[in-house]
């Protein structure tokens, strides 16, 4: 139920039950329930940020915290990569892609689009499972 509605499906499933259980009220109450506490915690954890971004312990932590976050991401991409990347016709995609993206700098989501409709054209004369 709460992927049928736009946005994310925690809150969506919240607004849905809060309804079912209160109507208007209670999904107002499901919402600022899941939404508030996040937002106060990054609007205090940004403020602080603001104020206190020079402090070198700060720039250590967040340092380490950059360098933990591209290693994350690397290893998704790896992973990722392993499932998806077993055609010359995908791997092509991505290369232009990461091109695109790293040399000019093009928009992310106009790349998305991009490589969603060359994806399309591609296998367009391809049969339902992916056979020629």
């Amino acid at each position: 139920m709460g992927q049928l509605t736009p946005g994310a499906p925690v809150v969506n499933t919240g607004i849905f039950i809060g309804y079912r259980l209160n109507k208007l009220r209670g999904a107002l109450a499901t919402v600022v329930g899941q939404v508030l506490p996040s937002f106060v915690i990054i609007l205090t954890l940004s403020y602080l940020y603001i104020k206190y971004k020079e402090i070198a312990v700060l720039k250590a932590v967040l340092k380490g915290i950059g360098a933990a976050v591209v290693g994350l991401l690397s290893s998704v991409v790896y992973s990722m990569s392993g499932k998806l990347l077993k055609e010359y016709k995908s791997i092509l995609i991505a290369i232009i892609a990461f091109q695109c993206l790293a040399v000019f700098r093009l928009n992310p989501i106009a790349l998305i689009i991009a490589a969603g409709i060359a994806g399309l054209l591609i296998s367009r004369g391809e049969g339902r499972n992916g056979n020629p």
